[in-house]
């Protein structure tokens, strides 16, 4: 079972009451957004962010960052970012430690991620106290301390944080810094899946299918693959795929495995490329020998 530690990060502006002439101004960006009319968003943006408002400030650095609207650009993406993280605005302290955990547009630096996740958590933001849980569980700039990733899990966790919640279940799970606890895992599994977080839906299918803190049901683990799936996860996918191979929990059809197997890998998942390779080494899944192919996928999971 994968599992991404940092999760999807909260990135767009919310929650601050400015003055009502400009809350007006950023709401028809923020609608614009919404809708898709790009145009309009960063024209609003742009107005807003040129008076100091650290939410289009903010808004900026994720269409910049995300390449929607404008080409992705990860230095003009810092630049907004570090200008409302000045006025000590915690999306944008939590993404320029993102950053620097990730080397976009600076080189990797634990140190100084760590350092912007804090001032962001200090002001008890739950997506920063959800990385600083990933830095230490994954021993990013210290030593490895599941003791002390739970515990910032947890306080992610307790604020409803769906990325929170997946981590410390998925702790819970294995036993690692907690006791091991299927209950407790799939609890918050179901707190995180109930958000369509697609991460805990993939979980929660895992424990169903194993019968880990739930009665098996492999056809109630299979429908969770597929809400996790049908939102462009491709662990999810990868599994929905193994499912139908296996017939479990869904009748066996060869056609519909290759179907998600193929999405999974062109979602980037490594684990899915592979197999594609030895369904054409091999001939699997009603496919024929095609050592061209095999050799396509194998290259693919290589790069």
């Amino acid at each position: 079972m994968n599992i991404t530690r940092f999760g999807v990060r909260l990135v767009l502006a919310s929650g601050i009451v400015l003055p009502c002439a400009a809350w007006a101004d950023y709401q028809t960006g923020s609608a614009a957004l919404r809708s898709g009319d790009t145009a309009t968003a960063l024209r609003e943006f742009s107005a807003e962010a040129a008076k100091g408002d650290v939410r289009a400030q903010n808004d900026l650095g994720v269409m910049y960052e995300k390449g929607v609207g404008v080409p992705r650009d990860y230095a003009k993406a810092l630049s907004w970012y570090r200008k409302a993280a000045a006025k000590g605005y915690a999306p944008a302290e939590t993404s320029i430690g993102y950053f620097y955990t990730e080397g976009f547009g600076v080189p990797r630096d634990d140190a100084q991620a760590m350092s912007w996740y804090r001032k962001a958590a200090e002001q008890n933001f739950a997506q920063a106290q959800n990385n600083i849980g990933a830095m230490y569980e994954n021993g990013r700039g210290m030593p490895q301390d599941p003791v002390q990733a739970a515990d910032w899990y947890r306080k992610a966790a307790d604020q409803g944080h769906a990325s929170g919640q997946t981590n410390l279940g998925f702790l819970y799970a294995r036993g690692k810094g907690v006791t091991k606890d299927d209950a407790a895992a799939v609890e918050l599994y179901r707190k995180a899946a109930a958000q369509n977080f697609p991460l805990a839906l993939n979980n929660l299918g895992f424990m169903t299918a194993q019968g880990r803190g739930v009665p098996q049901d492999y056809a109630a683990a299979a429908a969770l693959y597929r809400k996790a799936a049908d939102l462009q996860f491709p662990l999810a996918q990868f599994n929905l795929a193994k499912a139908y191979e296996q017939g479990k929990g869904v009748p066996q059809d060869d056609a519909q495995a290759m179907l998600w197997l193929k999405r999974a890998a062109d979602n980037g998942y490594k684990p899915a490329m592979r197999y594609l390779a030895q369904v054409y080494t091999r001939g699997l899944l009603g496919q024929h020998i095609s050592t061209d192919a095999a050799r396509q996928w194998n290259d693919k999971a290589a790069r």
